[in-house]
């Protein structure tokens, strides 16, 4: 990553060469995950112009580039919604904390977790639960849509990946993607399929064979011990180039036909594992196929013994995973274990504001993959389990305040139609959550269709959640 370098002599005022490298910092890192290589450029040549020392405008320089990437200028925020800017202190203390955090989570005991959290809090103080970057958003005329014309969307927006669909249909690998992809897809078209049955039944046939063949991918990629395996995206990633490089390095990955087939050391294969199992559960119920749910339920056992860890959405990954697992199979170790992680590996990280504590975790993006495992076990627990249920509930709904406000006051700055449907399911008396998910739908819907041609503008499972959306409105 680009690294801004400031002389400590200089200073405009007020502002100081710390303040300034990281405020820059943070609007560059926005330009780069806007994809905006002009608005990376203008903000990496302001980190080179002020490198001999900050000139008298440079505040005024910096709250041009901020406001040009989306920020509030000069506040630290977007839309009025903070973003983290922890201090020097903060950030060495958090460093010491996260090793703590990650050795009592191994311990599975939900006090000694507890015991780190409330340092945590105490360390960040008004920094816990703000996210250390944030997506413009927008907000959505609402729609005009019936679910037959929802449903007719996703096959167009299927259609206009004509070549892709060909290639999976076949049970054959697309260049480059993660496992969780093929997973994500597959959830798409169990979802999808009721809609298409009753409104457009001669589709039925080109989604069947794509489910299959997808299905057959999963199958073909999951490891004899249940875990999903990662991409070697070495020469095609940064990012994860580099992290799979040091592993191998390192000796801590194994590579085998294009894949590392160890699990990760800091617990990342929760995050595939849990999309594919999750995904081959809902297709084995789906397609009353017993050789895909057998092969999802395997991936909850693999997911049952591991540790939870630091990084409070990769156990969520797992809660969710097993909470489908019981409800497909009735076995009770399934339901205890995710009742286990969500104890120790979710609940005590949760910030007063409702967000996870550290800045990564209170990004809406992860925010919301720990929604999901929330509302997957509420919904698995029996409602003789008030008891549960209650545990559950209370940290789940100021969870979902915070992303509803968000929402509310920036529009869609993510895509969450299927969250935002079950939580609406679970808090029916929100006006706020009928609100945002009304703008959610109509945001994925322009993103799909101008009404004549259709594209995959939204992830497959984000469209397929169209229909049930529109329906209940």
């Amino acid at each position: 990553m680009f690294t801004i370098t400031f002389f400590l002599a200089a200073a405009a005022g007020a502002l100081t060469a710390e303040d300034a490298q990281a405020r820059l910092q943070m609007a560059l890192q926005i330009a780069r995950e806007r994809n905006d290589s002009a608005l990376v450029s203008r903000v990496e040549a302001l980190g080179k112009a002020f490198a001999g020392g900050l000139p008298t405008d440079a505040d005024d320089q910096i709250r041009q580039a901020e406001q040009a990437v989306g920020i509030d200028p000069g506040v630290w925020s977007m839309a009025g919604q903070p973003l983290a800017h922890p201090t020097p202190e903060m950030k060495a203390k958090s460093k010491e904390l996260q090793v703590r955090l990650n050795a009592a989570m191994r311990t599975g005991n939900p006090v000694a977790v507890r015991e780190v959290t409330a340092e945590m809090r105490r360390v960040l103080g008004d920094q816990a639960g703000v996210p250390d970057g944030r997506r413009p958003g927008r907000h959505s005329p609402p729609i005009q849509m019936t679910p037959a014309e929802a449903v007719h969307v996703f096959l167009g927006a299927l259609g206009a990946e004509k070549k892709a669909v060909e290639t999976l249909s076949s049970g054959k690998l697309l260049p480059g993607q993660m496992a969780r992809i093929y997973a994500e897809l597959l959830m798409a078209t169990c979802r999808i399929r009721p809609g298409v049955e009753a409104n457009e039944p001669s589709s039925l046939g080109q989604l069947d064979a794509l489910s299959t063949g997808v299905a057959t991918i999963l199958l073909n990629l999951q490891q004899p011990e249940g875990l999903f395996p990662f991409p070697d995206l070495r020469g095609q990633n940064i990012r994860f180039g580099d992290m799979i490089q040091r592993q191998v390095d390192g000796g801590a990955a194994v590579v085998k036909d294009g894949w590392i087939i160890t699990p990760d050391a800091d617990g990342g294969s929760q995050f595939d594992t849990g999309q594919c199992g999750i995904a081959l559960i809902e297709a084995g119920d789906r397609y009353k196929k017993p050789e895909w749910t057998r092969a999802g339920l395997r991936a909850a056992d693999w997911a049952l013994a591991q540790p939870c860890v630091a990084n409070f959405n990769y156990n969520a990954f797992s809660v969710s995973l097993l909470s489908r697992a019981y409800q497909a199979s009735g076995d009770a170790k399934y339901l205890d274990g995710a009742l286990a992680k969500f104890r120790v590996g979710v609940a005590p990280g949760q910030a007063p504001n409702g967000r996870w504590l550290d800045s990564h975790n209170a990004r809406s993006v992860y925010h919301r993959i720990i929604l999901r495992g929330m509302i997957d076990l509420t919904e698995a627990l029996p409602e003789s389990r008030s008891a549960e249920r209650t545990e559950v509930t209370a940290v789940l709904a100021p969870a979902s305040g915070a992303l509803v406000k968000e929402l509310t006051t920036m529009g869609a700055t993510l895509e969450a139609l299927p969250e935002l449907i079950s939580l609406r399911r679970l808090f029916p008396e929100d006006a706020q959550l009928r609100q945002v998910t009304q703008e959610m739908a109509a945001s994925i819907a322009a993103k799909c269709t101008d009404g004549r041609r259709f594209k995959m503008g939204s992830a497959p499972l984000q469209l397929a959640a169209l229909p049930e959306a529109v329906a209940s409105e």
